[in-house]
């Protein structure tokens, strides 16, 4: 703890003391982050003329803005009558410093121009600040010796303020600290208290809240308690691809939307994912050449693109499961039906799925989920924060949880369910118990592309049999 102009500041703050164009500070609550910058805002404007603009991404009123943490700060470091405070606005009598409240939804391209000769930008709640407003605030505020000041707790590494600075390359000129809960000298008794309790009730949560780790358990969420099972158990670490093993492939195809493959390999006794890709927009062709290169004639395009992976050594592939709407038509040029489409691309065998309601998805995936082992690497944990924010929709008015969110997260998680479900992880007793006894039995033989015959039926194996012989003694 140090003094600095008669206040006395967190060793963890001293940093964002030194002059830079970006300071950031990220961390969970109790952190001392907003009372710092708060302090900074009031202790500056007294010295000099300054235009600071305390910015949030939505602001529907000033109540949900940083006013009255100002406030509370001009009252215990100025003296009375030193600043004028108005509903919008406050002022320094003398030194003639301005501070403005603004949400990042009240701007667009050309009215943002009004921030251009502001001496600070304050962006408090920094990881609700979307990418759009990221992008059109950075350049805007281009006054000499201007500085943008960023304060937030951590939600998810797909937040544009985590990219931004906590990605693989932060913007140069940067400052950035990391304050917890720990780092605060004046943590009250209660606060501690209410800590060690949800640490003790509920650690994954704690942990965001407290001490600013990534969001892993949102409420409405399918999977993921299971993830975090996972990393506690250290199943997400070093399981690269092993040849003496077989590999599957696990897809759920977009048209114009997401492609998303896992893949998968096991021994008989557990899995382990070595590798997840995903993207948008891209027909067969694209997600074959980036993906599976593998399967390309051309050798020379096959080890160019596998550099490009980082995939040491190549796959070989075993089979590749699919969706029920592989056998449908309108994927590529032609018009051709996407098995066939997969096929000439040297996508085979082939298995495609049967159509079922994601509820069957679901379960098959939590049963598997505890049996799997993930490789660290980039692709496969963007495919591991997709199932763990994989939820749930919430029904605002009735207050209830309905279905799957078909959103960003559901291709992924749709894939790696259409592999729990064909896989052979739920035994096949289990699935014909589950079901109820159907008062109209039939049963339907399916000759699949692979050559293979498939039995649909509502009925259990002796029921087919029995059938089948009945039917002869008739004859």
């Amino acid at each position: 703890m140090t003094a600095f102009e008669d206040i006395e500041i967190a060793e963890s703050m001293l940093p964002l003391l030194g002059e830079a164009r970006y300071k950031a500070a990220y961390g969970g609550r109790a952190g001392m982050k907003s009372h710092f910058f708060a302090d900074q805002v009031v202790l500056r404007g007294r010295k000099q003329r300054l235009r600071v603009a305390c910015i949030r991404e939505i602001q529907n009123s000033l109540k949900e803005s940083v006013r009255q943490l100002i406030i509370d700060k001009i009252e215990r470091r100025s003296q009375p009558g030193e600043w004028t405070i108005t509903d919008s606005e406050m002022r320094h009598n003398r030194t003639g410093t301005l501070i403005i409240f603004k949400g990042m939804q009240s701007f667009n391209a050309d009215n943002i121009k009004s921030l251009e000769g502001f001496d600070i930008i304050w962006v408090e709640e920094a990881q609700t600040l979307s990418a759009r407003s990221l992008r059109i605030l950075r350049p805007t505020v281009r006054k000499e010796g201007s500085q943008l000041w960023f304060s937030w707790n951590p939600r998810h590494d797909t937040d544009a303020v985590d990219r931004f600075f906590r990605g693989q390359e932060p913007p140069p000129g940067t400052i950035l600290v990391e304050t917890n809960w720990r780092d605060n000298p004046w943590l009250s008794p209660e606060i501690r208290a209410e800590i060690e309790h949800d640490f003790r009730v509920d650690p994954e949560m704690a942990h965001h809240v407290w001490d600013g780790g990534y969001e892993i358990i949102t409420e409405g969420s399918y999977y993921a308690r299971l993830i975090a099972q996972a990393e506690r158990e250290g199943r997400i670490g070093d399981f690269p691809y092993d040849p003496a093993y077989r590999l599957r492939t696990a897809w759920d195809i977009g048209v114009d939307d997401y492609t998303a493959v896992w893949f998968i390999q096991d021994n008989g006794i557990y899995r382990w994912v070595v590798d997840y890709w995903e993207t948008s927009g891209d027909g067969p062709q694209q997600v074959v050449e980036a993906a599976l290169p593998e399967l390309l004639a051309d050798p020379a395009l096959t080890r160019a693109n596998l550099v490009s992976l980082g995939r040491e050594t190549a796959f070989k592939y075993e089979r590749h499961f699919l969706p029920h709407d592989v056998m449908v038509r309108e994927w590529g040029a032609g018009a051709k039906e996407r098995w066939k489409t997969l096929k000439e691309l040297g996508v085979w065998p082939l298995h495609p799925g049967v159509q079922q309601p994601p509820e069957e998805r679901i379960n098959a995936t939590r049963k598997l989920l505890p049996l799997t082992r993930f490789n660290n690497t980039r692709r496969v944990q963007t495919g591991l924060s997709r199932l763990r924010r994989y939820t749930r929709k919430f029904h605002e008015q009735m207050g209830v949880w309905q279905g799957p969110q078909h959103d960003i997260n559901s291709h992924g998680a749709d894939a790696f369910g259409e592999y729990a479900v064909n896989c052979g992880i739920i035994p096949m007793v289990e699935r014909v118990k589950a079901q109820p006894k159907a008062q109209n039995l039939t049963y339907e033989a399916r000759q699949m592309p692979d050559g293979t015959v498939r039995v649909v039926s509502n009925m259990s194996i002796m029921d087919i049999v029995n059938a089948r012989l009945k039917g002869k003694r008739r004859r």
